[in-house]
This record gives C-alpha cells, sequence and structure tokens, in this order.
C-alpha cells in the first residue's frame, strides 16, 4: 500500500531512500517544541519489508524531521500505517547540547526527563540511549540513516 499524501497520520510507515537500502520510518505524533516526531526502525532493506514486525530488542529511536514538507517535496513516501507500540509516541526525556568545545566537540549535555532540564557533563548508559533534541533535514536524515547512526554514539 503505497498513498501519496501531503500530511502523515499517527502510525504512517515512511520509506526513504538512501544511498544503502531503503529504511523505515514511523510517525509518531507533534512534539510541542522539535515538530514532527518519528521512530526511526532498525536496518535497511534492498526491497521493501511484506510485513512490519520489529523485534522488542531493536526498537529503534526517536527523531525530529519535518514529516509533511518531507512529503510535499516527494522525499519520502507512505507505504503502511501500524499502531504505534504503547509509550513509543513521543520521548518522555531527550537531551540536546548544552555546552560546546570550540571544534564542535560537546562538552555538556541538556537532559531533559519530562519535568525540567538538568546540564550534565557525564551521561548514564540510560541517557546516552535519549533522542537528541534537534530537527533534522533530509540530508541529515539520509547521512544519518545510511550510517545506521544511533543516539548513543553521540556521547
Amino acid at each position: 500500500m503505497s498513498t501519496s499524501r501531503s500530511r502523515a497520520r499517527p502510525g504512517d510507515i515512511l520509506e526513504v531512500n538512501t544511498p544503502r537500502g531503503l529504511a523505515y520510518l514511523q510517525y509518531t505524533a507533534r512534539h510541542p517544541d522539535f515538530g514532527d516526531t518519528v521512530r526511526v526502525l532498525p536496518g535497511l532493506h534492498a526491497i521493501r519489508p511484506r510485513e512490519w514486525t520489529e523485534p522488542r530488542e531493536q526498537a529503534g529511536y526517536f527523531a525530529f524531521y519535518p514529516v509533511g514538507a518531507a512529503l510535499r517535496q516527494g522525499l519520502v513516501e507512505v507505504v503502511g500505517n501500524r499502531p504505534i507500540p504503547q509509550g513509543h509516541e513521543l520521548p518522555a526525556a531527550l537531551r540536546r547540547p548544552g555546552a560546546r568545545s570550540q571544534d564542535g566537540r560537546v562538552l555538556a549535555w541538556m537532559v531533559w526527563n519530562g519535568e525540567e532540564e538538568v546540564l550534565k557533563a557525564e551521561l548514564s548508559p540510560a541517557e546516552r540511549q535519549l533522542p537528541i533534541g534537534a530537527i533534522w533535514n533530509h540530508e541529515m536524515l539520509v547521512l544519518r540513516l545510511t550510517t545506521q547512526w544511533h543516539p548513543a554514539q553521540e556521547a
């Protein structure tokens, strides 16, 4: 099922072409600060999968990406719709760079726990898994998908 439209609905599965294969996102909701929120589903595929099952140990991660604009520009395509797993509608917590060195390295992170932001120089293993509060353009999305990047790599 491939659908051409300019507005995503919660649960939509979006297909993204990358230099290394097809990648998939699930549109979950609109975040009040970062806009369109997607779950990046794990893996790259040579062809579109018939089933949209997802092993629990590979739950993917959240990212912020302007889905509506991408749909209107034909950069992504809606190829299905599946229920959003409970608790995966929006991130309960996230992090964003709080301080950077002159060469751009992150020296400290602002960690938002759903109620307050705390500046942290060191992240716990759980905090390394948190999504990063930044809106990606299409070029950044494709780069991250192609390299199979994960938020834990940004610690």
